[in-house]
């Protein structure tokens, strides 16, 4: 949803978006060989470049408050409706720094999921971000820690019942 709005935003030349989704076949063909090979692997590289998004994302927001983005702080540049729909974006909060702010808690969230399952034993430890039968789900917890949950952390919960295995 994060290349959608920015594409919706600037949209790209021919070149450019094919571009991107040649680089988009290559990334995913890539990860999903790598995944076939070691999850755990795929899952950490994934929240190493969540952590990068999130700096980066937190950089814009530096440098828009400094003023050194002025494009982006007119008051006349307009968010996309693809974005405003997706983030249930308020009126009066549609500004480049909130889309901006929506974009970073999207990727600290995953961050923190990547580098949770990264943690786990992808052969026999459960999966704390699906819902158990007892309606248990931990994605608020690791989107707070960023380099996720840790695999004792999440045994932890299901031995003591707060989870179950699905």
């Amino acid at each position: 949803m994060h290349l959608m709005t920015f594409i919706a935003m600037y949209r790209p030349g021919r070149l450019m978006r094919f571009m991107v989704f040649a680089a988009q076949g290559i990334f995913y063909n890539t990860m999903f060989i790598g995944y076939l090979i070691s999850p755990s692997f795929c899952h950490r590289l994934v929240g190493y470049l969540e952590d990068e998004a999130v700096a980066t994302y937190t950089k814009c927001l530096t440098e828009m408050d400094k003023g050194w983005l002025p494009q982006w702080t007119d008051p006349d540049f307009k968010i996309p409706d693809i974005a405003i729909k997706y983030w249930k974006m308020p009126e009066g909060r549609r500004t480049m720094r909130d889309l901006i702010l929506y974009i970073r808690a999207d990727e600290a969230s995953h961050r923190g999921v990547n580098h949770t399952l990264g943690n786990l034993d992808q052969t026999s430890d459960p999966n704390p971000f699906m819902e158990s039968d007892s309606g248990v789900n931990h994605m608020h917890l690791a989107a707070a820690k960023p380099a996720g949950l840790e695999r004792k952390e999440v045994l932890e919960k299901y031995a003591s019942g707060v989870g179950t295995r699905t």
